[in-house]
């Protein structure tokens, strides 16, 4: 939170989360996420406060393999925008009930770029999915919050895509029944 003055607060965040898989067969996938948010809160009362933001993530990953002395390489990148929105009403110091939106209006095609060399003839190819289904993802949450000096719970069961809280990714709600399933755990230190 860079501005926090009576009513309003303002808060910009980036992070990333990158790794490396390694299979038995000496495939290697490597993956990288990085996803960008900035957020308001405005408090109405003591009682209410409402909460708007915007997430940016990118989405990078490469594998490598060598099966049967076959060299093969590849890499996917794919990137999406989410807003959100979120009405709270403490019910007590405790416990908050809230309200949360979310909706995906951007989501980029999946761009896989791979190599295959079999010593002769060396293929490269380039592959692009339709990801469009996921464009227009929503879901709408109601839930409650849980807040202590130290720590903050929120649970909640809404309808729709569920959306990975920490990593900002969408899973089609079809997977899920259209159950969209919210459960956090904040720690302050």
């Amino acid at each position: 939170t860079f501005y926090n003055r009576k009513k309003l607060a303002l808060s910009v965040s980036a992070g990333f989360l990158t790794g490396t898989i390694l299979q038995p067969d000496d495939t290697k996938i490597r993956y990288f996420i990085l996803p960008v948010a900035a957020a308001a809160s405005v408090r109405i009362n003591s009682d209410v406060s409402t909460h708007f933001g915007a997430r940016y993530t990118a989405v990078n990953g490469d594998a490598e393999t060598k099966p049967g002395g076959t060299a093969v390489e590849g890499a996917l990148v794919v990137d999406f925008l989410q807003l959100w929105a979120m009405f709270e009403w403490r019910l007590s110091r405790v416990v908050a009930f809230t309200l949360t939106l979310r909706w995906v209006p951007y989501v980029s095609d999946l761009v896989l770029n791979a190599t295959v060399d079999a010593r002769i003839p060396t293929i490269t190819g380039r592959i692009q999915g339709d990801l469009s289904e996921l464009r227009n993802s929503f879901a709408i949450v109601p839930g409650f919050v849980f807040s202590w000096d130290r720590a903050n719970i929120r649970l909640g069961v809404g309808y729709n895509d569920f959306f990975v809280e920490g990593f900002y990714l969408v899973v089609p709600g079809e997977v899920l029944s259209n159950v969209s399933i919210e459960f956090d755990v904040f720690v302050r230190f």
